[in-house]
């Protein structure tokens, strides 16, 4: 089955999915503040060729870890502001 959906120009900001830590409902990344990383809980679109689409919680200007499971191990609690 094919489908072919028209829904126009739109502007949009991607991340790889491996940026992207779900946590359930929420999706998180880890951005750089400083020398360190902090979680910031993000509203998340549509997924396509391995990019996610972030709506909000996140600037365009603002640095974010590559890989988010790297920054996290099996005994982490993950707060978020």
């Amino acid at each position: 089955m094919k489908a072919t959906i028209f829904a126009g120009d739109r502007s949009a900001n991607w991340l790889p999915e491996e940026a992207v830590l779900s946590l359930g409902l929420e999706k998180v990344v880890f951005v750089r503040t400083g020398e360190a990383f902090m979680a910031r809980k993000i509203e998340t679109g549509i997924t396509n060729k391995h990019l996610v689409q972030v709506l909000s919680g996140l600037e365009k200007t603002e640095a974010v870890a590559a890989n988010a499971q790297y920054l996290v191990d099996s005994e982490s609690f993950i707060k978020t502001n």
